[in-house]
């Protein structure tokens, strides 16, 4: 999970200021209450007067770096977080803040090195413990996201996001049952924790344990009803205990708040294609593929109904747009050879059908014997 934001610390730092103190304080708290009220352009005016009354306030460039940051202008909010460390370089909110910016801008090892100095005058902070866990864990190194994660644990006990972070590298290695022991713990400590109550329903799932999952994605939704994935994973649960009708229901809604999740579409065509509602898969199937044009498994489920309702050339069509994306896969040449075999091309499809046997397709076998070896 990406490390959590803290931009709001800077209501507890009050760095020193210079020259014409008292009205650049005045500038820079009208700017934080004008961002707290969420008039961010508001903010930048204020801020922008303060940097005016008093060019070496670094708290005023560290806010209004925030503020920029908020706003997605994250060259220009860099820029500021520079600045202010040059004034004043001896605060590890501000280098915390410039790596979290750092690394969404991809400069990850900028951003680690951010997060060390941020430690280095804070050996206590375990936030920037947790931060650096997570850009280590992006660059590939395990054991540096784990030493990182446990460090945040030890410095700070109660931290919570660290455990629920344990809990997803876990959760990677396969480990399930430990996954949701450190989930329960980052619950215990934060009972609001959303994405931790997410995370583990995931575990639960990979574990076989639908029940405990649907209830996990339930408790997170009647938290924020708007997380269409726990939507989405919700009703993957209740497709494992085929209870079809539910998952639409998910589903539906999943897309009714993302309308261009097309794996979403994707699911719902499934569902109704485990329900032998043909038509209405068909019809979710082409929403998904509208969405996202190169999705191989759209197209596969459709050319599957279209052999069925004897479409052929309908089938041949999505199986062959499947093997232009996926040459290895091996039910997309079963697909296209048995559409061909029927349309009386028995040449080309045998080919095919013989290169699914060859990578590993066992339904070519039947296939082959009826059409191709006379």
């Amino acid at each position: 999970m990406k490390r959590i934001s803290i931009i709001l610390l800077f209501l507890m730092v009050v760095l020193p200021l210079a020259a014409h103190a008292q009205s650049a304080r005045q500038y820079i708290d009208q700017g934080i209450a004008k961002y707290q009220a969420g008039d961010n352009s508001g903010a930048i005016e204020d801020l922008n007067k303060a940097i005016k009354k008093d060019p070496k306030s670094a708290e005023a460039y560290y806010v209004r770096a925030v503020v920029k940051s908020s706003l997605g202008n994250y060259k220009e909010a860099l820029s500021d977080y520079d600045k202010s460390i040059e004034l004043d370089s001896k605060y590890p909110i501000i280098f915390n803040n410039r790596a979290n910016l750092k690394d969404e801008l991809g400069d990850k090892k900028g951003a680690i090195e951010d997060y060390s100095k941020a430690i280095e005058l804070d050996p206590g902070y375990a936030m920037a413990y947790n931060n650096r866990g997570t850009t280590k864990k992006d660059l590939g190194d395990t054991e540096g996201a784990i030493a990182d994660y446990k460090k945040a644990i030890e410095v700070d006990p109660k931290f919570a996001m660290a455990y629920n972070n344990l809990g997803n590298y876990k959760s990677e290695q396969g480990d399930y049952k430990g996954a949701v022991a450190d989930f329960d713990k980052a619950i215990e400590l934060d009972p609001n924790m959303i994405i931790a109550y997410f995370n583990r329903a995931n575990a639960k799932d990979n574990m076989g344990d639908y029940d405990g999952a649907i209830a996990d994605y339930t408790d997170a939704l009647n938290m924020d009803s708007r997380l269409f994935l726990a939507y989405n994973n919700r009703a993957n649960a209740y497709i494992k205990q085929r209870k079809y009708q539910e998952a639409i229901k998910d589903y539906e809604q999943a897309v009714k708040l993302n309308p261009k999740f097309a794996l979403g579409y994707y699911n719902i065509g499934l569902s109704y294609y485990n329900m032998l509602k043909y038509p209405e898969a068909v019809e979710n199937f082409d929403k998904a593929i509208e969405l996202n044009p190169r999705f191989a498994e759209a197209y596969v489920s459709r050319g599957r109904i279209r052999g069925v309702e004897k479409d052929y050339e309908g089938a041949l069509s999505d199986f062959t747009m499947v093997i232009e994306m996926q040459p290895e896969n091996a039910e997309a040449y079963y697909g296209s050879g048995f559409a061909k075999v029927l349309m009386d091309n028995k040449e080309s499809g045998c080919k095919d059908l013989n290169k699914a046997k060859k990578m590993g397709y066992d339904d070519a076998d039947p296939v082959i014997i009826e059409y191709c070896n006379q």
